[in-house]
């Protein structure tokens, strides 16, 4: 069986995901190990997406095998998981790694069935012991315990990691690598599944994971009315809405929206942190955000500790003037 690791490319819009790049760091440790000669090899399914993927051997990738076709451009389960069986199947990798989302939630068990081999969702870690066996670490019951999972057979094992715990690297040199586009080799009018068309959800509720604003909420903001501060700065902002566990406590929120290590685990553009301490059970779940701005009267509070930007203040008064100088600008530009 071949050594090379494979790495699930993911994207959004045709920009490359934070967690690829992660993805790719963690194949280069597994295969730094003494007599190991495989090579990262990176599967990506879309279209338009070249000139992204021209910039991966800057990261460490050999080879990228590119799908391209406009019925890819956006994700379809079915027809994901046959076109990557056919690559699978024809190059049998040592291991598959991706990182959990919504689509690879849908993805990973379609694609373990298809090639009866084993699977692991949402890891924290991956080590390969002395004789070259895989050992996968997980949380369980809630994050306050940790499962070891260990495989003896030889099988590919497809590999899942939780995104908070992949590190992007810094790009390097630009090594040698070459891109080979591959055909979709999938008949889809024998598929049982198609998009007719697809529907844009309210940002407001939009999935944690995939929401590239969120404003979170926690129990300095208070209940009830006062929690609506928090809904109509994300209406303005086009964001969507979280809170820590005391907020889904009080059933302020669903507990779909809280944030954290009991929680959703989010890496958004820009992260709104409003009333919150910043306790490691929330912090855990945000750490990964690229901006992150808090609010909150403590100036010692633990959460200004991973602010880009803090401000010590009253929300209460603080955000209905951020709402309204928001409201200012988006006026002046629609009158340009």
């Amino acid at each position: 069986m071949k050594s090379d690791i494979w790495i699930i490319v993911q994207q959004r819009e045709r920009l490359l995901e934070a967690s690829t790049f992660g993805l790719i760091a963690e194949a280069r440790r597994l295969l730094s190990r003494p007599a190991q000669d495989g090579v990262v090899v990176a599967v990506a399914l879309g279209m338009g997406l070249e000139p992204e993927l021209a910039q991966l051997g800057a990261y460490g990738v050999s080879r990228v095998l590119y799908v391209e076709d406009e019925a890819l451009a956006s994700y379809q389960g079915e027809l994901f998981s046959e076109a990557l069986f056919g690559l699978l199947k024809a190059h049998e990798p040592n291991l598959i790694l991706m990182a959990d989302s919504p689509e690879t939630a849908d993805l990973c068990p379609r694609l373990a069935g298809m090639l009866e081999t084993p699977l692991v969702t949402r890891a924290a870690d991956l080590r390969i012991d002395h004789a070259g066996k895989p050992c996968a670490v997980r949380p369980v019951s809630n994050g306050y315990l940790f499962e070891e999972i260990r495989f003896d057979d030889q099988r590919p094992l497809i590999i899942s990691f939780i995104p908070s715990v992949l590190n992007t690297p810094d790009p390097g040199p630009m090594a040698p690598m070459e891109i080979l586009t591959q055909p979709l080799n999938v008949s889809q009018a024998r598929l049982k599944t198609r998009t007719i068309r697809i529907i844009e959800a309210d940002p407001e509720d939009l999935d944690l994971e995939e929401a590239d604003i969120i404003v979170s909420g926690g129990r300095g903001v208070g209940k009830d009315e006062s929690f609506e501060i928090i809904h109509e700065l994300a209406r303005i902002m086009g964001g969507s809405v979280a809170g820590t566990r005391p907020v889904i406590d009080w059933q302020v929120l669903p507990y779909e929206r809280q944030i954290g290590q009991t929680g959703k685990t989010v890496s958004p553009r820009l992260i709104i942190n409003c009333g919150i301490s910043g306790a490691n059970e929330y912090t855990a779940g945000m750490e990964k955000s690229r901006l992150v701005i808090a609010v909150n009267t403590d100036p010692r509070a633990r959460i200004f500790r991973f602010a880009d930007l803090g401000v010590v203040g009253d929300l209460h008064l603080l955000l209905p003037l951020l709402i309204s100088r928001i409201n200012e600008i988006k006026e002046l530009v629609s009158s340009q």
